[in-house]
């Protein structure tokens, strides 16, 4: 079957020029990317789930294209979100976010629960404490110096060594398209990106990890969509356990973990994310049992 064409668009969302792509018809699966990435790093899930579905990618702002706001709060953020799909006229939809993207999306389910039919959440933030101490001193950068690093490395020479030390996210470089490598080089040679990429760890994060006050773990009881948990089993910014947890708490979540993924497991492992993120925005929940993994205590299937 043929794939749709994929479109870049523009809107006005809060006073900002809001960058998105988007292709096929149908319902509307709403993909929302993490922090030092972009809409572009879901062009092939874009172009995969375009056969049955009307999908756009949105850059948020400050990061690939889309202006910057004040504020990075996840709460905040989803507020922007919610704008967003309301300038679009496009509601509810199966909202899919990845990382610091599914805590957004979290944030905009609890807020705005008539906009999301399905939740997706892939390695996504808010949901423990436990994280990487790079992330944690990442965190703990004084603005002016977070300012100094930014310009740093947007430098050519920078922007390369960041892009490579990026890899300690992905656990299968290899398979990752090298278009997608070429955008992330760009936007580690953008300040503006880098600035607000530090400024949601400084935002998120302190000595002890993700910062209690941001956390949704003890609101996740209030989200009665389905949901479902996609992590990768060596993922190394947020552990796997912490995801199969916040699973637990979701009246109607499923947790699935891919064997060989890394943080990024929408890039790392692309085919099995998809043969996960597939029947459940088609409906087919029962498929979805079937490639839910077995809890390591061996206590079943969530």
């Amino acid at each position: 079957m043929e794939e749709p064409p994929m479109t870049e668009r523009r809107v006005l969302v809060q006073g900002l020029s809001t960058l998105f792509y988007e292709a096929g018809e149908g319902p509307v699966v709403l993909l929302v990317p993490g922090v030092a990435s972009d809409a572009q790093d879901w062009f092939q899930v874009i172009q995969e789930r375009a056969v049955t579905h009307r999908v756009i990618a949105l850059s948020l702002p400050g990061m690939g294209g889309t202006s910057p706001r004040r504020s990075v709060h996840p709460a905040s953020m989803a507020s922007f979100v919610a704008d967003f799909l309301d300038v679009l006229e496009v509601g509810p939809v199966v909202a899919v976010g990845h990382s610091y993207g599914g805590h957004v999306l979290t944030e905009l389910t609890l807020a705005h629960p008539h906009l999301v039919t399905r939740l997706v959440l892939v390695a996504s933030g808010g949901l423990g404490r436990a994280t990487h101490p790079v992330a944690i001193g990442l965190s703990l950068l004084p603005e002016r110096v977070a300012d100094a690093f930014s310009a740093l490395v947007s430098l050519p020479g920078g922007s390369i060594a960041f892009t490579v030390a990026s890899n300690f996210l992905l656990r299968q470089p290899w398979r990752v398209p090298s278009r997608t490598w070429a955008t992330h080089l760009r936007l580690a040679r953008s300040r503006l990106s880098l600035r607000t990429s530090l400024e949601v760890f400084r935002t998120c994060g302190n000595l002890t990890g993700q910062r209690e006050d941001i956390l949704v773990t003890d609101r996740l009881h209030e989200i009665d969509v389905p949901t479902l948990v996609i992590w990768g089993r060596l993922d190394q910014l947020f552990p796997v356990w912490q995801g199969r947890a916040a699973a637990r708490r979701l009246p109607a979540g499923r947790f699935t973990v891919l064997e060989g993924a890394g943080h990024v497991a929408h890039l790392d492992s692309h085919e099995e994310f998809m043969d996960a993120l597939g029947p459940f925005v088609r409906d087919d929940l029962d498929q979805v049992e079937r490639h839910a993994r077995v809890d390591a205590d061996g206590r079943g299937r969530l």
